[in-house]
């Protein structure tokens, strides 16, 4: 049956406007919103209010995450067949090695090379122990040294396979790039996926570091998330952004001061009016609360990845060193520029509102 007309329009396609409304209202009454528009919008209001041209907020170069042949490490891999196959049957270890060592087990995903690690090494060293309850025969004798010589082989070449296939994976080269463009608005919740990601990664790396086993499955999961996210990579753009245009907003504000006081004798004018209104009602509950979620992304996200750099037995290459020095600490690069950022628009605001005594709480 055809729905019912009302006033010659269809009832159906009513209800459907009334919930799209609906949505724009429930969902902050603009489908449009983002950092971008946000910054737009204050960026414009300032020049107008201040009369002064608006600097370019183009946004630095953003970094790339060095190239894998500049991260990976090389690894000592002796063929465990040196030990021999009836050693390897005594050991129970035939098929985790023959497995390991087909077509397939060559082009593994990192889940499961971790896991055949995992596996091996504690193969080899139950192995070893069950050895020193038999009766000690020469054939005996000659396979503890055998196993003594892998395992010690395997306890160096751990913690260089982890790192090569973590940090030095393409997951992370992925999780790190910055072709797509920055992160819309909720930084912080946007990363929630990708931080436990790394954390459960770093988890991993300390069990091996102790000889425990890895659960191939449990790992996928990890990957997946890490290999379908580009969140570290838009996350820098985010903030490289964020720099650029309070820069240009604080060039602004200081630009009109010096060329003449926005009050004379800290008395508001109109001008100073309209100002604090941009400041109480534009900046204030959308950009620096978008602000305030950035610097917390960033925080969280610098977190998790020093969680697994710290889960690493092995010491960083040079190159991912420069990388975290510019994109990952607190004290230089990317986010020690917004953290400036912020401090020199506040002190902006603060003495052109001073100007006028009209600071906020007053």
């Amino acid at each position: 049956m055809a729905p019912k007309r009302m006033n010659g329009v269809r009832t159906g396609a009513s209800f459907r406007l009334w919930c799209v409304l609906i949505l724009l209202v429930i969902g902050g009454c603009s489908a449009t919103d983002s950092p971008e528009a946000r910054f737009d919008d204050y960026l414009s209001r300032l020049a107008r209010t201040l009369d002064v041209s608006s600097p370019s907020s183009q946004a630095p170069p953003r970094l790339r995450y060095p190239d894998k042949r500049s991260l990976q490490l090389v690894i000592e891999t002796p063929r465990t067949g040196w030990i021999g196959l009836f050693q390897l049957h005594r050991c129970g270890l035939v098929n985790l090695v023959s497995e390991r060592n087909s077509i397939l087990g060559r082009v593994a995903p990192p889940q499961d090379r971790l896991a055949y690690e995992s596996r091996l090494l504690a193969g080899l060293k139950q192995c070893r122990t069950e050895l020193d309850s038999k009766e000690d025969t020469a054939d005996d004798r000659d396979l503890r040294r055998q196993l003594d010589a892998l395992i010690e082989i395997k306890r160096r070449a751990v913690p260089r396979i982890f790192w090569n296939l973590t940090l030095a994976d393409d997951a992370m080269a992925h999780l790190f790039s910055v072709a797509p463009p920055p992160l819309g608005l909720k930084a912080s919740a946007l990363g929630r996926a990708s931080r436990q990601a790394l954390t459960r990664l770093a988890d991993a790396g300390r069990t091996l570091a102790e000889g425990g086993l890895l659960d191939a499955s449990a790992l996928s999961k990890s990957y997946e998330i890490l290999e379908g996210s580009t969140y570290g990579g838009q996350l820098q753009s985010a903030a490289l952004v964020a720099v650029a245009r309070l820069d240009a907003a604080t060039a602004m504000l200081q630009q009109r001061m010096a060329r003449r006081p926005i009050c004379f004798n800290a008395q508001p004018n109109r001008r100073a009016r309209t100002l604090y209104t941009i400041l109480r009602e534009v900046y204030g509950p959308n950009v620096q609360s978008y602000l305030a979620d950035l610097v917390r992304a960033g925080r969280e996200w610098r977190a998790a990845v020093a969680s697994l750099v710290d889960a690493q037995q092995v010491a960083p290459r040079p190159a991912f060193t420069a990388y975290e020095t510019r994109t990952l600490s607190a004290k230089t690069g990317v986010w020690a520029a917004l953290d400036t950022a912020i401090v020199r628009h506040t002190k902006s605001w603060q003495d052109a509102m001073g100007q006028c005594n009209l600071m906020p709480g007053e």
